[in-house]
């Protein structure tokens, strides 16, 4: 019997306001399927890439759990915010005299782009009460406008770049426009109150929107609304294949032979692909994409066995 049963990543470009888990219940309303997860949580507030998987798109998500990120942010120097976002209220910071200002801003804003620079590599992190961390299966945010207290517990993260597209005056406050690549699990919220934090002026995230994840970038992604339209016309070519989502994993080629006996779920002997898996520098246990004419046949990987050193498919691919 064949499956109909839609399946693949939907990219949304999720709009402000919208939780991830409203976003991934509305696909799952649209494509009438009972299986959906998304891939990178993103804060009511933000915008942009979200990844939403279903049907059987979704059995690929962990392999998106690692993937870096890439994100606009605008950040206001002088003012913190309870969320550390637009949607708080004022509780601190210092607003920069004219003089202040000035120093700033002279030198093409020369001590702004030291702080920021600071931050580029290994940090360690405490996520905003407000973000959406979960903390035993709550986000971090549902705790917080209840009122309760949660313990949120610090992390190592990794600032790959930050490129800085513009910084501007707006209203007596000096804004910072910039792109962030960054690593899973970074917020961008800690990112822009650490760095105002270094300046000696407090700061907040205004606006924040995820630009790439993995393979996938935001121009790719349709609004809901336009989701919809089309899927419900017929038209499911926006439904990208759940195995582009794995092209952040290593890769090997194989033979077609080995690309039947790993879809057929047969054990093969790691010394066939030693020197091919040692060439990617895979270890032990590592998640491999096994291709055939580069074409995706599965996720493989080594496992000692009583029989020896094996080779073992945890996932396949028509």
């Amino acid at each position: 019997m064949t499956d109909n049963t839609p399946s693949g990543i939907v990219l949304v470009d999720k709009p402000e306001g919208m939780t991830s888990f409203s976003v991934t219940s509305r696909i799952r309303k649209i494509f009438g399927v009972k299986k959906a997860g998304h891939a990178g949580t993103l804060d009511p507030f933000a915008t942009g890439l979200l990844a939403v998987a279903v049907g059987r798109g979704t059995r690929v998500l962990r392999y998106m759990e690692n993937d870096e990120k890439t994100y606009r942010a605008e950040m206001v120097l002088g003012k913190i915010t309870s969320t550390g976002d637009i949607e708080g209220e004022a509780v601190g910071g210092k607003i920069p005299d004219e003089t202040e200002k000035q120093a700033f801003l002279s030198d093409d804003a020369g001590k702004i782009r030291e702080s920021v620079k600071k931050m580029i590599g290994e940090i360690t992190q405490v996520p905003s009460v407000y973000s959406a961390i979960k903390i035993n299966g709550r986000p971090a945010y549902d705790y917080a406008r209840k009122g309760q207290s949660v313990e949120i517990p610090q992390r190592k993260v990794t600032i790959f770049s930050i490129e800085i597209k513009d910084i501007f005056e707006k209203e007596e406050l000096i804004h910072v426009l910039m792109d962030v690549h960054c690593s899973k699990g970074t917020y961008i919220r800690t990112l822009c109150e650490d760095i105002g934090n270094d300046l000696g002026t407090g700061a907040y995230c205004e606006s924040l929107r995820r630009l790439s994840s993995g393979a996938f970038s935001v121009e790719q992604a349709l609004p809901l609304e336009e989701i919809e339209r089309r899927y419900s016309s017929g038209d499911s070519a926006f439904v990208v294949e759940e195995a582009e989502a794995m092209s952040g994993l290593p890769k090997i080629s194989v033979t077609e032979k080995e690309a039947i006996d790993l879809r057929n779920g047969k054990k093969l002997d790691f010394s066939v692909f030693k020197d091919r898996m040692y060439a990617i520098g895979a270890t032990e246990g590592e998640r491999v994409l096994a291709l055939h004419e580069d074409r995706p046949c599965a996720v493989i990987y080594s496992e000692q066995s009583d029989e020896g050193l094996l080779i073992r498919e945890e996932r396949v691919f028509a």
